[in-house]
């Protein structure tokens, strides 16, 4: 017997156990086997052998000692007593505890010295320093999964922290070659015994399970009466525990899901009002939006492909609102277009009832929140982006309260249920994201919500992170869960910051079909109103009106003047609350300021005219910010004469008038705002322009044509007043929201930022204008070469005004075409394939990929799918051809024959490759180096953010995060004492100087046993 330890007690409880002696389980975590809060009865006194025992106490023969070469300094204090011991027993010696001798432990000294981290390292470092040498590699790989499985459980028990530092420690130990060398060499020296020898003293897998929940069962890993806040927040990803819809039967008083019904009712009606021709509707057009495919899986192509199918094809980041559109057609199943219309037609409501439950963060009055939520559903940047078919601004209003509830959440910023105001007075029981308690489900969920805004409006990006680095920097220690909340957002965003090294244009590009507008001053924008208002139109309905008086710029300062002065008095609201208007206010100048910002750079071309990005998504969330200062000010004026009180006392006569005249003011202002949005009023940009349409803007034979596996395409050519035309190659079924590429829209700038210049067309523009105008000018000149190099098998002709018929007869003598007439997209007319010799005969002209011989005569025509071909059998030809595709030639495309690489080349404009003469099977596919790398990284944050909202009861997260001192340093998770108790008891005598845990340079020492414990002869 070469080591001996003592049993080990409690300093500040000394009948109360930490361990009698140490074993370990197979995997190497450290373990004492002593239940929590045992009490010393004996009951312990009877084990000898050992497999382990505590530094602290521990009495070592100094042959072994010197032989052994001490501690392990490349492991830290919790586990260098277990690797002693370990070496010891395979060296031959025996390790003994002797109950009867006692050590007292400090608990707070070792917890200061010792944590979760250290104890993780140095399980993984034994294991690895321990096992077979074959058997590191695996276990270096299993150390690695188990931290990340670490880590995610971490997540689901909403404490990254600890998570993070479980994952590093794993990482830590497995990335220490070096080290972990020196100690395997160190041990092999020493080593007589085989490693099997201490398996029998190792605990079996069994016996830790039952340990392990007998600490849970007699552990409490939250405070009492905790357990249903933390299901409430982990069953709702807002972070907002107090569960309104469930006080339905209040005593005198109605329920606060009264208010919200009645909210989401009025604005029900005003939806179905105002967007009454889009009822039924099978899908949307007009403005800026378009129908979406017909298939969730396109969408889905569109949003992770980089190769952007607008026109020729080009190079690009996907747009970020793909995602968002994504979401919104799973909603409709089969039928994305169905969902995408009866989310404009529940745009309203949504916003009332999101506002509704953001405004119960900072006020409990049901009127409030009733008269804030019809207010936000009916703001004119709302009727303005259902109008002019901004889907991307409906998603930013609609998500935005959603947003701000988080943020406020997340570092406990909203009111404690059962008050009518904020307070900081009681935080007893505080609920999270409640009275100051910080909440991580709070975060994880406005990080997604943040990351659907960002998506729908990229120039948000910006502003938002500023904004909660102002938030950040006035919550102090509360704002450690705001770092995670723009986390999300810069991972959607991650593929258009690629994009923007070369263009930085693209991360103010709107989604949807570019459309110019005349943007708001600030000061209309903070009215709420996004366009330009036309002083010379008046009010609709109210026509009798006087000439000469901006009636609508009255009725816009009626609508805006109540929640401007609430507003301001919210912001001189002392402690808590104003600190709340405050930043809503700081909110309000930053995206006023953005919103101005942003009107400097041009990110499109709407018919010539220069394109900058939407101010609506900017005073969407100036409305909101508005509102939420404006409650905080209505909130102190109703209740001010009892700050902190749930039961708020009669506020006096006064207040009481100036109460009632805001009522009424607030009620003809959402009168105003109603009325205009029924009517459909001019002067403000809320006209409608969108219209119902069918699933396809082609004609069904072209459709067809471009949904087959040759993926033909369609030249669209529009005539517009005063004889212009434009035009657009057209895929699949035609074109659609998902396919509009914000960054090719960017591309068409370049130059510095604030001085942007148009770019010249490339050759591809080029040939598409040169092949256009040769068919609409009605000259005998045959097209099909050019339209065959751009995968062209149909025309349509669409126009606005009554030339259309003469522009039909001018194309209908062009050679090659021949006329199917006009069908309820246009005129139609199909390209005839030309008869060459030796090719194959299918009838069909062209298709997206192709093979050519040396002549450029089309031999083959190849299926594909986004212009890639997967493991196409390609007959044998002649030498010198070559496989061209009808998208532009970059850098990214690549081809296999048979498993080898062809060479690339070009057509003119057009990708192409040298294809050898015999028969084989023929691979083209586009790749981008960022691709990878951005889709990990959104995958990896989404999944981190699903985690911390997932929807976890108590009585599983206590399972998951179980007591991780006692598995790991044997010390009962007690409070830290008082200073004063903690010196009041040592001065008592109640205990000596208590021992701290051994630094692997210095031997432990016994300390001395307390007056009533045991003799000298027991403390050897």
């Amino acid at each position: 017997m070469t080591i001996a330890g003592c049993k080990q007690l409690d300093a500040d409880r000394p009948r109360h156990l930490l361990d009698v002696g140490l074993s370990m389980s197979r995997t190497g975590e450290r373990l004492t086997m002593v239940e929590p809060d045992e009490l010393d009865q004996g009951q312990h006194d009877r084990r000898s052998d050992s497999f382990a025992v505590n530094s602290a106490g521990l009495l070592i023969r100094r042959d072994a000692w010197e032989a052994l070469d001490g501690f392990d300094r490349a492991l830290p204090g919790i586990g260098d007593d277990l690797d002693l011991c370990w070496r010891n027993r395979l060296a031959g010696h025996r390790v003994v505890v002797v109950p009867q001798a006692r050590m007292y432990h400090v608990s707070d000294a070792v917890k200061h010295l010792t944590g979760p981290v250290a104890a993780r390292r140095s399980q993984v470092y034994l294991r690895l320093k321990h096992a077979p040498l074959p058997l590191v590699p695996f276990l270096t790989v299993y150390a690695v999964l188990g931290g990340i499985g670490r880590f995610l459980a971490a997540l689901v028990t909403k404490d990254p922290g600890h998570g993070v530092g479980q994952l590093g420690a794993s990482l830590a130990a497995v990335l220490s070659p070096v080290s972990l060398f020196s100690s395997r060499r160190s041990a092999a020296r020493t080593r007589k015994q085989r490693r099997s020898a201490v398996a029998a003293l190792m605990t079996g897998r069994r016996d830790v399970r039952e340990h392990k929940r007998h600490l849970l069962a007699g552990s409490e890993p939250e405070p009492a009466g905790e357990e249903p806040i933390a299901h409430s927040e982990a069953s709702n990803p807002s972070g907002d525990d107090r569960d309104d819809f469930a006080a339905l039967a209040t005593p005198n008083r109605t329920s606060p899901a009264v208010s919200a019904l009645i909210a989401v009712a009025v604005a029900v009606g005003l939806s179905l009002l105002g967007l009454r021709h889009l009822i039924g509707a099978q899908a949307l057009t007009g403005g800026s939006l378009l129908p979406v495919s017909g298939r969730l899986g396109e969408i889905w192509a569109n949003a992770t492909g980089w190769w952007q199918a607008t026109g020729s094809g080009t190079a690009g980041a996907p747009d970020p609102f793909d995602y968002v559109l994504t979401l919104i057609g799973a909603a409709g199943g089969t039928n994305p277009n169905t969902a995408v219309t009866v989310f404009v037609l529940a745009a309203m409501p949504l916003a009332a009832l999101f506002a509704w439950l953001a405004l119960g963060a900072v006020t409990g009055s049901r009127g409030i929140r009733m008269f804030g939520a019809v207010a936000y559903a009916i703001a004119p940047a709302l009727q303005v982006a259902l109008g002019s078919g901004r889907l991307g601004a409906v998603v930013v209003h609609v998500l935005a309260p959603l947003v701000a509830l988080g943020v406020i959440r997340s570092i406990g910023g909203a009111r404690r249920r059962g008050l009518s105001t904020l307070d900081d007075d009681d935080r007893a029981g505080a609920r999270p994201g409640v009275a100051g308690t910080v909440s991580w489900t709070a975060a994880a969920g406005a990080g997604l919500a943040l990351a659907l805004v960002v998506a729908a409006a990229p120039a948000l990006l910006l502003p938002a992170i500023v904004l909660i680095a102002v938030v950040g920097a006035s919550a102090g220690r509360r704002a450690k869960t705001l770092w995670w909340i723009p986390l999300p957002a810069l991972a959607v965003m991650a593929g258009l910051v690629v994009a923007a090294f070369t263009n930085l244009r693209v991360l103010l590009a709107d989604p949807g079909v570019p459309q110019a507008f005349d943007a708001a001053p600030s000061w209309q924008q903070l009215l709420g109103f996004p366009v330009n208002l036309d002083t010379a139109s008046p009010p609709a309905g109210l026509d009798l009106l006087p000439a000469g008086v901006p009636w609508l710029v009255v009725a816009a300062v009626l609508v805006a003047l109540p929640g401007l002065v609430l507003a301001v008095v919210g912001v001189l609201v002392p402690d808590r609350a104003g600190w709340t208007a405050r930043g809503a206010m700081a909110a309000v100048l930053v995206l006023l300021a953005g919103a101005t910002a942003a009107q400097l750079v041009a990110t499109g071309i709407d018919s010539g005219a220069v394109v900058t990005a939407f101010t609506g998504p900017f005073v969407s969330g100036v409305v909101l910010a508005l509102l939420l200062a404006a409650a905080v000010g209505a909130g102190q004026l109703r209740f001010r004469a009892a700050p902190g009180r749930a039961a708020p006392a009669r506020p006096g006569r006064a207040v009481r008038a100036g109460l009632s005249a805001a009522g009424v003011f607030a009620t003809v202002s959402l009168l105003v705002a109603g009325s205009g949005w029924i009517a459909g009023s001019a002067g403000y940009g809320a006209e409608s322009q969108v219209a119902p349409t069918a699933p396809r803007s082609l004609p069904a034979t072209a459709a067809d044509r471009g949904q087959s596996p040759l993926e033909a395409r369609t030249l669209v050519v529009t005539q517009r007043e005063g004889g212009v035309m434009e035009t657009a190659l057209m895929s699949g079924a035609g074109s659609t929201l998902d396919s509009v590429s914000a960054v090719a829209e960017a591309d068409r700038y370049f130059g510095p930022v604030l001085e942007s210049q148009r770019r010249e067309d490339d050759d591809a523009t080029t040939a598409l204008r040169g092949t256009v105008a040769s068919i609409v000018s009605g000259q005998a000149i045959d097209p099909r070469e050019d339209l065959s190099a751009l995968g062209v098998d149909y025309v349509v002709l669409r126009n606005v005004d009554s030339s259309g018929d003469y522009a039909a007869s001018q194309i209908d003598v062009v050679p090659g075409l021949a006329s199917v007439g006009k069908t309820d997209a246009g005129w139609l007319w199909r390209v005839e394939p030309v008869q060459v010799a030796g090719a194959e005969g299918s009838g069909d002209f062209t298709a997206r990929v192709r093979i050519v011989d040396r002549n450029l005569q089309s031999r083959h025509l190849i299926a594909s799918e986004r212009g890639e071909v997967s493991a196409q059998d390609v007959p044998s030809g002649s030498d010198g051809r070559r496989v061209v595709l009808a998208e532009r030639a970059a850098t990214g495309w690549s081809a296999t024959y048979d498993g080898r690489p062809l060479r690339s080349t070009t057509l003119g404009w057009a990708q192409a490759f040298e294809l050898p003469a015999e028969a084989g099977e023929l691979t083209v596919e586009y790749s981008d180096p960022w691709a990878i790398p951005v889709a990990t990284l959104q995958g990896l944050v989404l999944l981190i953010a699903v985690l911390l909202v997932l929807p976890v009861r108590a009585r599983r997260r206590a399972a998951l995060a179980q007591p991780r001192w006692r598995t790991t340093d044997h010390i009962a998770d007690e409070p830290e004492p008082a200073p004063d108790e903690a010196g009041a008891e040592h001065d008592s005598g109640a205990a000596e100087a208590p021992a701290e845990p051994s630094a692997a340079e210095d031997e432990p020492q016994a300390q001395a046993p307390q007056p009533d414990a045991t003799t000298p002869e027991e403390q050897r």
